[in-house]
């Protein structure tokens, strides 16, 4: 559980070779007692990695699969705002280093390559977000690097780092994430949720386009209005009214 030279202060990096899920790790050093702030915990090849609502995470090697230890002082409840700041942080970091893509967030926290000229948007990115032990959050984040899943693994088009001419490794990736997720998540314990709003919105993807959202009993279509300020995705549907989504699968049709 040593620093690690290319991490910044004041993240610390805990690399192992194989892992069924980097957050279950990462919250086994909760109930052990050995958790720290800003400790990251990293595995080459995860067995069992996990995306959200419980679905299956494809995790080769060489691609970035970690888990980020936070300390959580507020209420559990403001947790979840922390994925947008991590999905602003990766997709400024990426951004950096492959300029030529348009990187975007979309709602809530995964990280797209917008598409152009009749290509699809194509996922490079997730995050997962657990609560563990008393006041600990362990925020998962998974990065295409080397390779994208598989087209019948997945709901959505995905791409990797790599097919966008990129040679770097997932170490790189990370490095630049905590480049960039530190100062957010100062200014969120400082401020609380408006920095993050507006780092987020700087880069959200489908803002004010037709959206369609799949919850677990319906599928809603409207626009993309806004971002509430507690992070829930406004929809408007017109005559029908005004929509407030706080959980679901967002689709943009056009895109």
């Amino acid at each position: 559980m040593s620093p690690f030279p290319d991490l910044p202060d004041p993240f610390d990096l805990l690399a192992l070779e194989q892992a069924g899920s980097t957050n279950d790790e990462a919250r086994r050093l909760v109930d052990r007692g050995q958790a720290r702030d800003l400790l990251v915990v990293t595995a080459k090849t995860q067995t069992a990695g996990r995306g959200r609502r419980g679905r299956t995470w494809v995790s080769p090697a060489g691609n970035l699969h970690a888990s980020l230890l936070i300390r959580q002082s507020g209420p559990l409840a403001r947790s979840a705002e922390l994925g947008f700041a991590a999905a602003a942080a990766l997709a400024a970091a990426l951004a950096e280093l492959v300029p030529a893509a348009d990187f975007r967030c979309k709602w809530p926290n995964d990280v797209m390559v917008a598409g152009g000229a009749g290509n699809p948007n194509a996922k490079i990115a997730g995050m997962l977000l657990d609560g563990a032990g008393d006041g600990w959050l362990v925020l998962g984040l998974g990065v295409n690097v080397a390779a994208a899943p598989p087209p019948d693994q997945v709901m959505q088009p995905a791409t990797a780092l790599a097919a966008l001419g990129w040679s770097g490794g997932p170490e790189v990736v990370l490095a630049e994430f905590c480049r960039h997720f530190g100062p957010l998540l100062a200014a969120w314990r400082a401020e609380g949720f408006a920095p993050l709003r507006r780092a987020w919105l700087e880069r959200a993807l489908g803002l004010g386009e037709t959206a369609m959202v799949r919850l677990e009993t319906e599928t809603l279509t409207g626009r993309f209005a806004a971002l509430d300020d507690d992070g829930a995705l406004v929809l408007d549907q017109g005559p029908a009214g005004r929509r407030r989504i706080l959980a679901g699968d967002v689709f943009f049709p056009a895109s």
